[in-house]
């Protein structure tokens, strides 16, 4: 699992882990050794294990706050969906284009958008420019909103595509030798689509 979406499920593990502890404790956890090596605890009482089990949790919650920088973009996402699929897309920028490559250090275009839309929302788009074109809606740039795509086309095909920031921009994974980019777009021959 990469780092940063170990930074994005981290909350929702050591809350599992809370809990498996605290359950432990209050239910008497199991006989024989532990992963350090210790004798695991005996049963005990459940108003005995109350105060503990409170502790434990309370030093797992505090332990995720120690995160890096990067994987704190991504954690705690709020707001709608396009909010979503932008940060994960701006904590992108600065990593290396690829031919092929999907994340998490590297992309290409649509490996780029379709790892922002998996980890944003959990929608899973293909790893193609012109196979994600058939999986939107199509829109008008009118109607365009932060979080579309913008297909770029030339002789009747896709040829890349990139998540639109608003205002004429986007953020996309360029081509070999560059990184991963906020730029505005620089010709007319785009549609937009919203992944439904």
């Amino acid at each position: 699992m990469s780092p940063r979406v170990r930074g994005l499920l981290q909350p929702a593990l050591n809350t599992t882990m809370a809990a498996g502890v605290a359950g432990a404790v209050l239910f008497g956890g199991t006989s024989g050794v532990t992963a350090a090596g210790s004798a695991a605890p005996q049963p005990r009482s459940v108003t005995s294990a109350i105060a503990p089990a409170a502790a434990t949790t309370t030093t797992t919650t505090t332990a995720t706050t120690t995160t890096s920088t990067h994987h704190r973009r991504h954690r705690g996402f709020t707001g709608d969906w396009r909010a979503r699929v932008l940060r994960v897309a701006k904590a992108q920028t600065g990593d290396r284009y690829r031919y092929g490559a999907a994340g998490p250090n590297s992309f290409d275009c649509s490996g780029l958008t379709s790892y922002v839309y998996r980890i944003a929302t959990g929608k899973r788009l293909p790893h193609s420019s012109s196979a994600q074109q058939g999986r939107v809606h199509r829109i008008s740039a009118r109607a365009a909103r932060p979080g579309d795509l913008v297909f770029f086309h030339s002789g009747g095909h896709v040829y890349h595509v990139a998540i639109y920031v608003g205002h004429h921009t986007i953020i996309h994974a360029p081509y070999p030798g560059q990184r991963v980019k906020r730029e505005r777009i620089w010709t007319s021959a785009v549609t937009y689509g919203r992944v439904a």
